[in-house]
């Protein structure tokens, strides 16, 4: 059983925590880890209270097993085309069902705001496709391109949730 928490002030160690796990690096185009105090910036816009009304506005959960351990984090983000969820959980943690519920509970959440509700997903990350369709998520043959600063253009496939 997991929970989402909603991100706080106090959470920021936990979650930089996870997006220095080589996978979150990896997957999310990074070289290395990423800057400390360009996150915690970013992090204080995201956190589980943020404005939630604008294309581009986020809010952060971790995802925590028994005695409160984070093992990840689920990001709503409101685009003017949906809902897009994404969502880590950090080696060591993998494969243990734990991404599914965490986006099982994070579309619980984007329906509640937006029933258009959608993931992006690189074609080489097998078990992050395997979550999505697993969660009633459908491939799409659309891609997005996001430019990241130290490794170019990354593409990610659209999955739409089927509800």
């Amino acid at each position: 059983m997991i929970i989402l928490k909603p991100t706080t002030l106090e959470d920021f160690e936990e979650y930089y925590k996870v997006r220095c796990s080589p996978d979150d690096i990896y997957w999310n185009g990074y070289e290395s880890v990423p800057d400390k105090e360009e996150f915690r910036r970013l992090f204080l816009h995201r956190l589980g209270d943020s404005v939630f009304e604008k294309p581009e506005d986020r809010r952060l959960f971790l995802i925590q097993i028994e005695r409160g351990v984070s093992v990840g984090f689920i990001q709503l983000i409101k685009r003017t085309d949906g809902i897009d969820i994404g969502y880590t959980v950090v080696e060591g943690f993998q494969r243990r069902g734990y991404a599914s519920e965490a986006l099982t509970l994070g579309i619980e959440l984007a329906k509640k705001i937006d029933d258009r509700i959608y993931v992006q997903i690189r074609d080489d990350n097998i078990a992050s496709q395997g979550v999505a369709l697993k969660c009633g998520f459908k491939r799409t043959e659309k891609y997005e391109e996001h430019v990241y600063p130290k490794v170019g253009k990354v593409k990610l496939r659209k999955y739409r949730f089927d509800a």
